[in-house]
């Protein structure tokens, strides 16, 4: 299983957007177009991974109790094996949701409270590579999967998604793409 392919998303603006750009209150997003067939129609471990250093995200510390709601919710919608995300200001905090294979358990970890992560506070948040390397342990360790810049490829729509493969070595896609394709 170790050469199984790896689709890493960025959630807002890849996987989720608004149906009117002018509401970006969670009851306007929808899966934006696309993003499910090539889910439902690749043999790959979806992840997804969120949070970015934008102006707007360093304004405020994001509840980590709704991200999971809302992913958790996403993970039954669509085949996603695990989210990471970053909610806090600076990078300083990283959660993991890991749905079970087969199982509809779901397990919520901190990475950030693992001394193996310590060195990364600060850091997870895109465009640092944190989070990336908080997937890359998981996968294998949880699915027996091991990411390499051959099997992985990121899709996300902002600079910080591209600079945070780039970074970690692994190919970017740009969402408008999958957006745009004929299926």
């Amino acid at each position: 299983m170790k050469n199984k392919e790896i689709i890493i998303w960025d959630n807002d603006g890849t996987i989720m957007g608004s149906k009117n750009p002018h509401d970006t209150t969670d009851k306007a997003k929808v899966i934006l177009p696309n993003v499910q067939q090539v889910m439902t129609t690749s043999n790959a471990v979806h992840v997804i991974c969120s949070g970015c250093k934008t102006p707007e995200s360093e304004l405020q510390d994001f509840d980590p109790e709704n991200i999971i709601k809302r992913f958790t919710s996403l993970m039954e919608q669509l085949p996603v094996q695990v989210a990471v995300f970053s909610p806090a200001i600076g990078g300083t905090e990283c959660y993991v949701i890991i749905k079970k294979t087969g199982s509809d358990e779901v397990i919520i970890r901190k990475a950030h409270e693992d001394i193996r992560y310590q060195h990364l506070i600060g850091h997870f948040k895109k465009p640092g590579i944190g989070m990336l390397e908080v997937i890359k342990d998981i996968l294998y360790l949880e699915f027996g999967v091991k990411m390499y810049a051959e099997n992985a490829v990121m899709i996300g729509d902002t600079w910080h998604d591209e600079h945070a493969a780039v970074a970690l070595g692994i190919p970017f896609v740009d969402a408008t793409f999958i957006h745009s394709m004929k299926v």
